[in-house]
């Protein structure tokens, strides 16, 4: 791989005097996970237990006819790799914020039984969620280079 200075110069950039708003950007993944990532899993034809185990083998049932059926099939596809980056985000997380966001937003767990399963109080669990949010902010926003930044920045 050849490295390009003046892109390397940017990306190095965003380490230095970039705040994030690590509340608001914890909003944007509930919110992703919330709306979006319902909507993805509908959409990819997928169980909204993935991000456990992501196999996706669900091939077209019949082949695609003209713009509408190949519209359709794009829109799958799209969707299924986007599942896969989640998974792969989720996957290099430490592994409490994985268990917490797995917990949360797979296994819809309450507040009480996420404190049960972390070991901590309500107000700990808050932070330690909030962090495994912008964790996933952070892998995420490599990870699937189609989707937007789920980050806020101050």
């Amino acid at each position: 791989m050849d490295i390009d200075f003046k892109t390397a110069r940017e990306f190095q950039l965003q380490f230095s005097g970039v705040e994030v708003d690590t509340i608001k950007t914890a909003a944007q993944v509930r919110d992703f996970f919330r709306n979006d990532y319902k909507k993805l899993l509908r959409m990819a034809g997928v169980h909204d237990s993935f991000i456990k185990s992501p196999v996706i083998s669900d091939d077209p049932k019949s082949p695609a006819f003209g713009n509408k059926g190949e519209e359709k099939l794009v829109k799958r596809l799209y969707a299924q790799e986007t599942l896969l980056c989640v998974s792969k985000a989720i996957n290099v997380l430490s592994y409490e914020s994985k268990q917490i966001l797995i917990g949360v937003y797979a296994d819809n767990k309450v507040w009480w039984d996420m404190c049960d399963l972390v070991g901590c109080e309500r107000a700990q669990y808050q932070a330690k969620k909030r962090k495994a949010e912008n964790e996933f902010a952070d892998a995420f926003e490599t990870c699937c280079c189609w989707w937007r930044d789920l980050h806020v920045y101050k």
